[in-house]
């Protein structure tokens, strides 16, 4: 028993630090779904992909512009998602995926543990080098921020061939057995996606010439190279006509010009991050090969030698010591670093793209410290001093690093002391202060909290509410919580087609990949209020719910109407000139029934209104909790920043409190909010029933 306990003491040590680890990871990135950090890119899509294979469409998804397709069409082959189909068939949910990823790349630290083993003979050597693994500041990143992706999920399969072979190799038995097992490992670590077939291409090389093993190394190589140019030059061809098809369809249904946005008419999605080396793979491939100059420029350049610094540094650049086995890196290396467009961030160690590079990097530099402490020194004291100094220089170098680079999971620890993430999470706004004023005069302006861009409370409301087989576009970050369907398209795509159309006033998503204006968004939300068959379900914060009922005795008069000539009965400024000079609101409302409130606007100068939303707001007078609720008319229809000095503007709008507001006494305002600055005034006391 004892002589049991010693030799699994360093590996019990570290199972039970990879499970607090574990336990870290998962209470963040349950806070992260719950606060709404997971969208429908990318946990979403994952999870929509399972779902659909459970329904027999597998792995289908909505793209960005509302289509229905096949994964392969959005420039992805990664099938590794249906070893998780089990799994997912029994717990339906989409942290499901990422507690499944959770286990695969924290536990993968054992088989860390086992090839440092297994290549130093040293179990506190192997140790030191699986504890560094477990704290290399991007895998933090990866297991904190990520949520799900397969090539995350590839990484024990990579390490545990790696551990096969070269077990195989140290015993001097590469029998067919053996062999068996590493092909199986190897080919499901290839489906985690479509550059991956390159490190087996890679890693054929190393098996051929430093393991003297023509056959398996030759195999590896031409099933690699095959594999890559099956999922390049066929598979992702082959299927791009569906997304083709669908942003061709989507750009109609807004009058886009298709010709601002022809990368997403290629054949592969992705290539025009790469444009200044050409517009084809041929041409891209044949100037990053005779254009030396500017590839090591673009490689080096901006931010990237940070980022270099930043993923060699907490490994002491140790692997350069050992280029064979670094050199299997070298596929995501040139993607995530020979990128000439501006402001995607591949390289960086918050990334997921560098998923793949971790397990190489510590592959590499456990066999630099073999090597090295092999080479300069001589004899066993000697051999054995310079292999521990090596492990500890990377353990340091990798405690160091975590808190330097704010890995998130270690940083977490220090949160936790302060309280920050820990017991129950409140969603709700309060304000105590204003609530229990009895002195607050009409039209008194207050400085109250600013409409929320992302109201956590009023969106798990609007989740409940949505019917499970129903079609929904909305924003983004919604789209993990509502993944299970058939499809949920970011809005404005599918706003004339889908059952339920979730408008955030704030939408920012759709317009960053078309580089449009946010007038597209705003005239799409006008386009939703004036259309006959949707009717306003509720509303909240930023957030509106229209849902798709068909015909109905909806108003045809606009909503929002200038005038030249009103008859004044007020003049409360709220902020920037435009003063509130008529209104009439309920006195009573009853939540979950809609009721309808009257503004009477003028600007009287020509003060800048740019990115302001006028928005009204409800403080419950006994508990102080807030809600509140955007202007559709004055944001879709007519927005403030084309308003005319000295015209009045009339504004109707539709309050439909949602049933989980507390019913009581209501202070009422209307407000004005750029998110960096805002404005309210009292109105008076409504009561909500």
């Amino acid at each position: 028993m004892s002589k049991f306990i010693k030799t699994n003491i360093y590996l019990g040590f570290l199972i039970l630090f990879s499970v607090l680890v574990l336990l870290i990871n998962l209470r963040m990135n349950i806070f992260s779904y719950n606060n709404f950090d997971f969208g429908k890119f990318d946990l979403g899509n994952m999870s929509q992909m399972l779902w659909n294979t459970l329904h027999g469409r597998v792995l289908w998804l909505t793209d960005y512009f509302g289509t229905n397709l096949p994964r392969w069409a959005m420039s992805h082959v990664d099938p590794i998602l249906l070893l998780f189909v089990p799994i997912f068939a029994i717990f339906q949910h989409p942290l499901t995926l990422v507690v499944s990823q959770l286990f695969l790349v924290i536990f993968s630290s054992v088989l860390v543990y086992l090839i440092a083993d297994l290549e130093l003979k040293s179990k506190p050597a192997a140790l030191a080098m699986a504890l560094s693994y477990l704290l290399y500041p991007a895998l933090g990143f990866l297991t904190a921020k990520t949520g799900f992706h397969g090539v995350s999920a590839a990484i024990p399969f990579f390490l545990a061939a790696f551990y096969v072979y070269e077990r195989l190799y140290v015993k001097n038995n590469v029998n067919r057995k053996g062999l068996v097992i590493f092909w199986i490992l190897l080919i499901l670590f290839m489906t985690g996606k479509e550059q991956l077939p390159m490190y087996v291409f890679f890693y054929g090389i190393f098996i051929w010439l430093f393991r003297q093993n023509f056959r398996t190394g030759l195999t590896m190589m031409v099933v690699g190279i095959l594999w890559f140019l099956v999922a390049f030059l066929v598979i992702i061809p082959a299927f791009a006509h569906y997304r083709v098809d669908g942003y061709q369809k989507f750009a109609e249904s807004l009058n886009l010009d298709t010709t601002v946005t022809r990368d997403v008419e290629n054949d592969n999605y992705f290539l025009s991050r790469y444009e200044e080396f050409g517009d084809s793979y041929m041409e891209v491939a044949f100037n990053m090969l005779t254009r030396p100059k500017m590839l090591v420029q673009v490689f080096f350049g901006g931010d990237k030698l940070d980022n270099l610094r930043r993923t060699f540094e907490p490994v002491a650049y140790l692997p350069l010591a050992f280029p064979p086995l670094l050199v299997m890196a070298a596929p995501d290396f040139a993607i995530n670093y020979l990128t000439t467009a501006g402001g995607i961030g591949t390289a960086e160690i918050s990334n997921h793209r560098i998923s793949m590079i971790i397990p190489v990097m510590f592959i590499s530099v456990i066999y630099a410290i073999g090597f090295l402490s092999r080479k300069i020194c001589y004899g066993k004291w000697k051999n054995i001093h310079t292999l521990y100094a090596l492990c500890a220089l990377v353990l340091g170098m990798n405690i160091y690093t975590t808190f330097e680079y704010n890995n998130p999971v270690y940083l977490w620890l220090t949160q936790a002391v302060q309280k920050r993430l820990l017991g129950s999470i409140a969603y709700a706004k309060f304000d105590e202060e204003t609530a229990k004023r009895n002195d607050i005069e009409i039209g008194e302006v207050l400085r109250l909290s600013q409409l929320e861009n992302k109201d956590r409370e009023c969106a798990q409301k609007i989740i409940s509410m949505i019917p499970d087989n129903a079609s929904v576009s909305g924003p983004d970050y919604l789209g993990a919580h509502l993944s299970l369907r058939e499809t949920y398209a970011i809005f404005p795509a599918l706003y004339q087609e889908a059952d339920y159309v979730i408008v955030d006033v704030f939408s920012r998503k759709i317009l960053t990949i078309l580089e449009a204006d946010i007038t597209l968004v705003r005239d799409v939300v006008g386009d939703v209020i004036k259309n006959p068959d949707y009717q306003l379900a509720t509303g909240c914060g930023n957030l509106f719910v229209f849902k798709k009922v068909g015909p109905h005795d909806k108003v045809t008069l606009l909503p929002l109407q200038e005038k030249f000539t009103y008859s004044e009965k007020f003049n409360y400024e709220i902020f920037q000139s435009v003063a509130v000079v008529d209104y009439n609101i309920p006195r009573e409302l009853t939540r979950a029934m809609p009721a309808k409130a009257n503004f009477v606007y003028i600007k009287r100068d020509n003060n800048s209104l740019d990115a302001y939303v006028l928005f009204m707001t409800f403080i419950n007078k006994k508990t102080g909790e807030i809600y509140q609720i955007a202007n559709l008319p004055s944001f879709g229809l007519l927005q403030l920043q084309n308003w005319q000095e000295d015209v009045y503007y009339l504004e109707d709008i539709e309050l439909v409190l949602p049933s989980y507001l507390d019913p009581g006494e209501y202070q009422a305002f209307i407000g004005m909010s750029n998110v960096i600055r805002t404005r309210s005034i009292y109105l008076g006391d409504v009561k909500v029933n």
